[in-house]
């Protein structure tokens, strides 16, 4: 079940009750009520506003979408390249083994408590960075000497690249600015206000069976804003992207001997 915030609840009410009020008082208008308005023209114009607002509302929240599950595979597939590394250096000696196994550990609690939340700043962590670049070295030291050890080191350092080019993916598409992205989103915001704004302008009378479409309407419309806002933040709100590939990893962790 998706938690809606109480302040969105507010939002949407406030609107709809303004959109209430601006009607009354509208439709009290002498035009309003004698229909001495071009219904063809307002009609068109309003038409093409809808049509506008559905096209930009749409690829709005579908690039929007699509990078928020984007940062979620890249961490998924960096945390099982870090699993796979923590198996792959089971049978290595063991002061290495555990150095290896104590670094992971190290980064991937980094990035749960620490990097996480710099990533809804567009930040990174560079102490999260380093661990990964200590991981690569220290593997990079395991032992070689029979085919058996060179393929384990091989198979441990091509996942922990993996890992490094997945993490520099996760990272830039969670810091990443696109201008396309906001001027969809506020495309999409003055595209809801003109919605409910246009035929409140042409002169819609006071009728309780306006009043109640355009209410719904500005309602309707208000959580479609709000909704298209809370996709703009891909680490909070109501569809966010939480670092539980990496939990996983921990608990994995402790179960590989």
């Amino acid at each position: 079940m998706v938690f809606v915030p109480g302040y969105a609840y507010l939002f949407v009410v406030a609107v709809m009750v303004i959109s209430a009020g601006v009607m009354i008082a509208v439709g009290r208008r002498r035009r309003a009520r004698e229909g001495t308005y071009n219904s063809e023209a307002i009609g068109f114009v309003g038409g093409v506003l809808n049509a506008l607002f559905i096209v930009v509302l749409a690829f709005y929240t579908v690039i929007t979408w699509t990078e928020a599950d984007a940062t979620e595979q890249h961490a998924e597939v960096e945390a099982s390249s870090l699993i796979e590394v923590y198996w792959q250096v089971a049978n290595a000696p063991t002061a290495e083994r555990d150095q290896i196994r104590a670094l992971l550990k190290e980064y991937t609690t980094e990035v749960i408590e620490k990097e996480w939340p710099m990533l809804d700043r567009k930040e990174s962590d560079p102490k999260a960075d380093d661990l990964l670049v200590a991981v690569r070295s220290e593997i990079g030291r395991l032992p070689a000497e029979a085919d058996r050890e060179l393929s384990i080191r091989d198979q441990a350092l091509q996942n922990i690249r993996t890992a490094s080019d997945e993490r520099r993916a996760r990272i830039e598409q969670a810091t990443g600015d696109s201008s396309l992205l906001t001027l969809l989103l506020w495309g999409t915001i003055i595209g809801g206000f003109a919605m409910v704004a246009f035929p409140l302008a042409m002169g819609f009378s006071n009728e309780f069976r306006h009043i109640l479409s355009i209410v719904v309407l500005a309602g309707t419309l208000a959580f479609t804003v709000y909704f298209a806002i809370e996709l703009d933040q891909p680490f909070q709100g109501l569809i966010k992207v939480d670092p539980d590939s990496f939990t996983t990893a921990l608990t994995e962790f402790n179960r590989i001997p």
